[in-house]
């Protein structure tokens, strides 16, 4: 709408410039659209802002009173009511009248107090996404309701100037695109006599309406690269992380210590990633993978200690050819006398 705003102010330019917002806060020169009589009575009429905002507000007041008929079970006359009144209360719904007069005063001034404050929460977030359905379905920009808003508060607070300084150029753009005046340069071609006023006029509808149906098809075209793309990335996406986790369940059955190092491997994974950029294939992902699993373990090489060689059978070679060393006993006589030599020594 901006553009738009340029294009209408320009006094160089023969054709107008109207350029659509990229992203989520494009805007589709709404003021044109709503400016043009012809196009304004085609197809059924859009709901206004301040419509949808207390049909939101209604529908959740409406829903708050809403009452169902009460069954058999609930009245107690049903063959059913022993099984129900075992359950309890129905928790997923609203305690009723009869239920909080039986809790005590604070209990009950407690609970119709959250009540009051989810009920108050429901109708804000209901508000909030019904304006934000409205601005989508209408492609109305972030900026462009914004300063809606701004023109609506000038306004009211009698700051006319401002008022005047903010719609003047969409008023401008409206009654060139309907051909009450004329850009600057079909006016200078009238004044040269070169053109009526009636064909100049023609002219100005037809440059904005070929201008805003361009704008449509490219917006059109631009959704769908949009969408192109994101499921292009989300198939990639889905990829990566098959071929990762695949490595990974590979990794934990030959290696057992994985589950010490998982934490590890995982923070070094995103260094790698910052080093060598986002995975650019399925295999370079493996390998950033590969990588962050190999500098784990270089890590835990340096805090584990290396094991120590040992002799499969003990010999007692050594112990007898020690000097001053007794040899083992042989016999039975042999034992019994060198434990009785140590009882011996101990006392």
């Amino acid at each position: 709408m901006a553009e738009l705003e340029n294009s209408s102010t320009a006094t160089s330019s023969s054709e107008p410039q109207v350029e659509a917002h990229e992203g989520a806060d494009t805007s589709s020169t709404t003021d044109v659209k709503s400016a043009s009589p012809s196009e304004a009575s085609k197809g059924e009429p859009k709901e206004t802002l301040l419509e949808a905002v207390m049909r939101a507000v209604r529908d959740d007041g409406d829903e708050g009173t809403e009452k169902s008929p009460p069954s058999e079970s609930a009245t107690g006359s049903g063959p059913e009511a022993g099984k129900e009144a075992d359950k309890g209360p129905d928790l997923s719904k609203d305690p009723t009248p009869e239920e909080l007069a039986s809790y005590k005063q604070g209990t009950r001034q407690r609970i119709e107090r959250l009540l009051g404050e989810r009920n108050f929460f429901r109708t804000e977030a209901q508000v909030t996404q019904t304006l934000r359905d409205f601005l989508v379905a209408n492609d109305i920009a972030r900026e462009d309701f914004q300063l809606t808003l701004d023109l609506a508060a000038a306004m009211r607070r009698g700051d006319f100037r401002s008022f005047l300084e903010g719609v003047g150029p969409y008023v401008q753009l409206a009654t060139q695109a309907l051909g009450i005046t004329l850009p600057p340069d079909l006016q200078q071609e009238v004044q040269l006599g070169r053109m009526t006023q009636n064909a100049a006029s023609e002219l100005s509808r037809e440059r904005y309406a070929r201008a805003l149906a361009d704008q449509r098809a490219t917006r059109a075209t631009q959704v769908m690269t949009d969408q192109q793309n994101y499921q292009s990335q989300t198939q990639f996406s889905q990829a990566i992380e098959g071929s990762v986790q695949a490595w990974e369940n590979s990794v934990r059955q030959t290696d057992p210590d994985y589950a010490r190092k998982e934490e590890t491997v995982r923070n070094f994974l995103w260094a790698v990633v910052r080093e060598q950029g986002p995975p650019r294939s399925v295999e370079h992902a493996v390998e950033i993978a590969k990588e962050a699993y190999a500098r784990a373990n270089s890590v835990f090489r340096q805090f584990t200690p290396a094991p120590r060689a040992t002799r499969p059978v003990p010999s007692s070679t050594n112990r007898s050819a020690a000097p001053g060393a007794r040899p083992e006993p042989k016999t039975m006589m042999e034992a019994a006398l060198l434990g009785l030599e140590r009882a011996h020594s101990r006392a």
